[in-house]
């Protein structure tokens, strides 16, 4: 994939006394390099390459050519006799309508060989990127016609050729942790994307679960373990949902995205593992640096390549695309007139994880060989009101409203957690309040949330399973 072109571009130069491969996107910002060092991350604002001619090409010039070019080297790792040096050879191609190829030979030559070399690898990487662009259209919730899904597919190729954190941001079933294996697939990285599903792990373990832990560092750790950060070794690290990443793991997080480097718990000795990191969350994160629950320096070394994924409700177009994508759901089914219909007026507020749900219920629920206006009542079952952004005092009053109305825990504390609307910590802390003023009944304290005595026993399991049990 990508990852194979950058080595083969980076192998031809590495002969070349401080030569230099780049490529550069259409708004001049140097997407990758390899070879003699370089300063700047745009053409505007970079030393240590020709300005001049990539300029020419990112106006339009195409292809351009040159030889004894001189370039300013402004790295202050170079000696002084190197700091302006005349380029032998030059080659500045376009690939295709975003991207250009920069090569030169610093103070060598690129033979004829070098140019077909790079002549017939930018043909290859246009073909490449082409094919991604076609495969990415129908992949899962980035599918569509509407200009924003177009735009986070070009993000996804984009991202593909950098190193760099990515932050994918997006209401609860957008299909944030579809781009991010997208973006994984596409950089053809030779490690796993090791997927970290940060609200699943408890608290007390976060540290050792991502770090890994050596044996004795705490009780009941027999054995050694590697952490999920090894695990990602050559490959990405998916941290899904990372609000919710305990804060006193934040600032060990941030050292290791910094310096890909890390200690395990009880351990005397550093690691380093190569790794990319991508993020997501649904969760506002300026608010949460605020509320003193997220590291702001950790913020803005995640926030360097972002993605935002609008919700399914501001891309309508893209509904028809994303259900004949998955028409296998409907098994052998087809949609009349009146589906489309339906489906357009629907707010969807579970996004794309709701349409899928709604298109499989449909095929198994719905009689006939074709589906219309009846559609609508599985959507009449599943709407509820769109969660606004808001403070979580004001989501837990309006939760607690609900239950006073008589609505039950599974119709809105569970609900609300299981959409991330409130964390671990802000579920136990409310159920803390409800068991204390039950008395430390837990029977009369979901009683009192709505839960049916037939209910109890699934109650309980829920509590212990997710680790919100007020009495633990």
């Amino acid at each position: 994939m990508i990852a194979d072109f950058k080595d083969r571009l980076a192998a031809r130069i590495r002969d070349k006394e401080i030569g230099l491969v780049m490529l550069v996107d259409r708004r001049g910002r140097i997407r990758w390099s390899a070879g003699r060092p370089i300063e700047g991350r745009t053409v505007r604002d970079g030393r240590g390459f020709s300005r001049t001619h990539l300029e020419q090409v990112l106006d339009g010039a195409g292809a351009v050519d040159g030889s004894d070019v001189m370039v300013t080297a402004g790295d202050p790792g170079f000696p002084q006799s190197a700091r302006f040096l005349y380029v032998r050879s030059l080659y500045v191609h376009p690939v295709d309508a975003d991207l250009v190829l920069y090569a030169d030979s610093g103070n060598d030559v690129l033979d004829p060989a070098d140019v077909a070399f790079f002549a017939g690898s930018g043909e290859a990487l246009r073909e490449l990127l082409a094919g991604l662009r076609e495969a990415g259209s129908g992949e899962g919730g980035i599918a569509g016609t509407s200009a924003a899904a177009a735009r986070i597919r070009e993000l996804v190729l984009a991202y593909a050729l950098e190193d760099d954190p990515v932050l994918i941001l997006g209401e609860t079933g957008v299909g944030k942790s579809h781009v991010a294996q997208l973006i994984h697939r596409y950089s053809g990285r030779t490690g796993q994307c090791i997927v970290v599903d940060v609200p699943a792990i408890p608290e007390a373990l976060f540290e050792s679960e991502l770090f890994g832990h050596s044996r004795g560092a705490f009780t009941g750790a027999t054995r050694a373990k590697r952490g999920l950060v090894e695990a990602a070794e050559g490959g990405t690290l998916f941290l899904d949902e990372i609000a919710e990443v305990p804060l006193q793991v934040q600032a060990k997080l941030l050292r290791f995205i910094e310096t890909q480097r890390f200690r395990p718990v009880g351990d005397t000795a550093e690691r380093s593992v190569s790794a990319r990191i991508i993020a997501a969350t649904n969760r506002d994160l300026p608010t949460e640096i605020s509320r003193q629950r997220f590291r702001e320096d950790l913020y803005y070394r995640l926030n360097v390549l972002a993605v935002e994924i609008p919700p399914l409700r501001e891309r309508v177009e893209d509904l028809r695309v994303l259900v004949e994508e998955n028409r296998g759901f409907l098994r052998g089914k087809q949609v009349g007139p009146e589906f489309w219909t339906a489906i357009a007026r629907h707010d969807w507020p579970g996004n794309v994880r709701e349409l899928l749900s709604v298109v499989k219920r449909a095929g198994i629920q719905l009689p006939g060989p074709t589906i219309g206006a009846e559609v609508a009542g599985l959507l009449r079952d599943r709407a509820r009101p769109r969660a606004e952004v808001q403070p979580v005092e004001e989501t837990l009053g309006r939760l607690r409203a609900e239950v006073a109305r008589g609505r039950s825990f599974w119709d809105t504390a569970w609900a609300a957690f299981l959409d991330r609307e409130i964390n671990r910590a802000e579920l136990r802390s409310w159920l803390g309040e409800v068991y204390a003023e039950c008395g430390g009944s837990l029977k009369d304290a979901a009683r009192r949330l709505g839960v049916a005595d037939a209910e109890y026993a699934r109650f309980v399991s829920a509590l212990h399973k997710y680790r919100v049990h007020p009495g633990r």
